[in-house]
């Protein structure tokens, strides 16, 4: 049975844009055309007006750009720097069938993640160390995620990917554009990819990908 494992790590990453802000939740982590690691992240505070210049200070962050405004949080597309890649422990986490259901950056990063085996979770943690990043281990129960389902998506990947169904985006040719799927949900557009990339990644990893062949 799969495991649900909530976790700390202590990253650099972003760490000096989140010393300016309250919390920083990341939404999606993808690869671009461009083999660069891009996140998108709310960032939430009080004053989010320095939060660029947070976001130009952080060695760990090579470009951002602002996608979305609301009163107390911004909607950023961030995209790592070499030092951020170096750090970065995605990779790894994807190479052991581990997915990410939430990220959550304050004084730590804190992570609650679908892990196949436990082997994979020490796995995991080995990678972390050799990189010189702790690693602390807050909770391990069986079962589905309660914040996903038993497809290992989350729920707002399952209402993007529903949306996204019902107005004929998968269609061949297509009912929607991507454009009027993110009206929809009220999100934007590239916020809207990076979340349908992740929500077929779970679903095709949690299907297909884990029968036996025979």
């Amino acid at each position: 049975m799969v495991l649900i494992v909530e976790f700390e790590i202590a990253t650099p990453i972003l760490r000096r844009t989140v010393d300016a802000v309250s919390r920083i939740d990341v939404e999606e982590i993808y690869q671009s055309e461009a083999e660069e690691t891009k996140l998108i992240c709310w960032v939430y505070g009080d004053e989010l007006e320095s939060v660029e210049t947070a976001l130009d200070d952080d060695d760990t962050i090579q470009t951002f750009s602002l996608l979305e405004v609301e009163e107390d949080r911004r909607l950023y597309s961030v995209t790592l720097s070499e030092r951020g890649e170096t750090q970065l422990t995605y990779p790894t986490a994807a190479e052991y069938d581990i997915s990410y259901h939430e990220i959550t950056v304050t004084r730590n990063t804190k992570i609650r993640a679908r892990v196949p085996t436990r082997e994979a979770l020490f796995a995991y943690r080995d990678v972390c160390q050799e990189k010189d990043i702790p690693f602390r281990i807050q909770r391990i129960f069986q079962g589905s995620d309660p914040s996903g389902d038993r497809y290992g998506i989350t729920d707002r990947q399952r209402e993007a990917l529903q949306i996204a169904l019902e107005e004929g985006y998968f269609d061949v040719p297509r009912g929607t554009t991507l454009s009027a799927v993110a009206t929809k949900l009220d999100i934007s557009d590239q916020a809207l990819s990076a979340r349908l990339r992740r929500g077929e990644a779970n679903l095709l990893q949690n299907t297909i990908g884990e029968r036996t062949p025979t």
